[in-house]
Order: structure tokens, then C-alpha cells, then sequence
């Protein structure tokens, strides 16, 4: 995963949560070569105000690197700073960041020196003393857009964050092999089978919105339409001939979700004579 700025826009800084060496904590990858992670600097600001803003005031910064890994197996050779935690507080956002990629200069490939020199965005590992789980990380990585990754069973809220998530530059995501299934109770209504045949058999696999030809046929050789109720059920609509239309799947769609529904609903009444509000 990437860490994203405050405007909810994905940097090129890839991030993960995980325990590494006994550590558990946010790891941000190193910058380079070349464009790889170019956004480190930006992504560790955002990451140090996020924790701020947290009420977090101190955690522990550890090179992580792979070959600080060979080198100096034992983590507490890697700890990047000489006191016991690293401190938030006292300094604005990008000193404390400066001050953090500093003490990455300390570190050779192949363990501590006394001079400081080179990479200052090297492969960390950054600790919140107590903290175990990946939820706390969650805002800290998506900053205020962190709500709009989380899965959900309500399809009027996952539509919602679809729209606005459209809109983001996104890498490809990992999705979920098993999605947790939930129960929830529904509320059904009993339907006329006789008024949903009807509306079917007066279409005559022609669309009552678009005019078009049913996209294609069931295994019963009949044409296939869905029929809608133009004041929804659960608004109180009838189950009548005269609140119910045959549409293509893609009309049905842009009456539920088009930004244009109302008219598109508007028109159905003036064009079919058996409708009634």
C-alpha cells in the first residue's frame, strides 16, 4: 500500500504494517533507485503530523533495510536515535522529519559510522510504543481519507466511497480472497406475480425507457427486462400496473443512480398513459 497526503491524493511512497525482527509497526520503504518512493520525504511528513495529531509524542525509529538487516541482525543495533524513543513534539512537522532522516546518515550498509553521510531516506521501521494492531495505522497512512478504504455491507455506502474514490489516482488493490460475510435482517415486500407478468407481456421485450430491444433471452425463450416500481416500495408505492414499468438493465441502473433520475422519472409519466403518481 502507499501512504496518501492530506488531500486524499496516493504518493508514490509505499508503506506496509507488519511485525519485523519483533518489531511491530509501519515500515516505509526506501527512496531509489530513481523515481521508486520518490514521495518519502512528503509521506514521513504526513506520517510524523498524522501521529501528532494522534496524541502520539514519542516512538522508536529502526533501519530496516536489508542489508542493515545482515549486517546488524540484533534491532537494537538499528535503533536510529541514541535516546530510549524518538520525540514528536517541540519542532514543527518537517524539522522533526529532518531531524529523523539525519540520524539515517549514521548508518553505512553494513553498520553504525561516526560520520554522517548519504542516504537519508533509507527502508525504517517506526514503532508506537503499545500499539500492535494495524487499525491504529489505518488514518495514519489514508490520512482523512482513511474511512473511504474500509470495506462495508451497506451498497449505499460503498457507492458513495466508489464515487469519490473514482476520482483518485489508485494503484492496483489487493481486495479480499475471503470477504466476511454478514447477516442482517432485510425488510421484503410481497409482490403480484400476475402484475409483474403483465407489465413483461405488454412490453414485448421492447424497453419502456429507451425503446430498446431486451439485451437477451432466458433459458424459457422469453425476453429479459426488470420491472421496476416507479415510486419504490419502500416508499410506499403500489404493486400496481400503474406504478410499474419494464426497462433494460441499464435503464434500471440510471433510475436508481443516474444524476439525472427525477427527470428520466418525469418522462416516464408523460410517455406511458397508464402511469399514475
Amino acid at each position: 500500500m502507499h501512504i496518501f497526503d492530506n488531500n486524499g491524493t496516493e504518493l508514490n511512497a509505499e508503506c506496509s504494517v507488519d511485525e519485523e525482527d519483533g518489531v511491530y509497526g509501519l515500515i516505509l520503504e526506501s527512496w531509489g533507485p530513481a523515481h521508486r518512493n520518490k514521495d518519502y520525504n512528503i509521506a514521513l511528513d504526513c506520517i510524523i503530523e498524522r501521529l501528532i495529531d494522534s496524541n502520539i509524542e514519542n516512538v522508536v525509529v529502526y533501519l530496516a533495510s536489508s542489508t542493515a538487516r545482515k549486517h546488524m541482525p540484533s534491532i537494537a543495533e538499528r535503533k536510529i536515535h541514541p535516546d530510549e524513543y524518538f520525540p514528536l513534539v517541540g519542532s514543527s512537522t518537517q524539522d522533526i522529519r529532518k531531524v529523523m532522516c539525519s540520524y539515517q546518515a549514521h548508518f553505512s550498509r553494513t553498520g553504525r559510522k561516526e560520520v554522517p553521510s548519504g542516504n537519508r531516506t533509507k527502508r525504517i521501521i517506526i514503532s508506537v510504543p503499545q500499539v500492535n494492531n494495524d487499525k491504529f495505522w489505518e488514518p495514519i497512512i489514508h490520512g482523512e481519507s482513511s474511512e473511504l478504504f474500509q470495506p462495508t455491507v451497506d451498497d449505499s455506502v460503498l457507492n458513495t466511497r466508489v464515487s469519490r474514490l473514482i476520482k483518485k489516482n489508485l494503484n492496483e488493490p489487493k481486495g479480499c480472497k475471503a470477504p466476511e460475510a454478514v447477516e442482517r435482517l432485510q425488510k421484503a415486500y410481497i409482490r403480484d406475480p400476475m402484475v409483474k407478468a403483465w407489465i413483461l407481456q405488454q412490453s414485448k421485450g421492447i424497453c419502456e425507457n429507451c425503446g430498446s430491444k431486451a439485451p437477451f433471452y432466458l433459458n424459457d425463450g422469453s425476453p429479459y427486462l426488470e420491472v421496476h416500481h416507479v415510486i419504490p416500495l419502500s416508499s410506499a408505492g403500489a404493486d400496481t400496473i400503474s406504478n410499474s414499468v419494464a426497462l433494460c438493465p441499464n435503464c434500471h441502473r440510471a433510475l436508481h443512480y443516474s444524476h439525472n433520475a427525477k427527470e428520466l422519472i418525469e418522462a416516464l409519466y408523460i410517455n406511458i398513459d397508464r402511469l399514475q403518481k
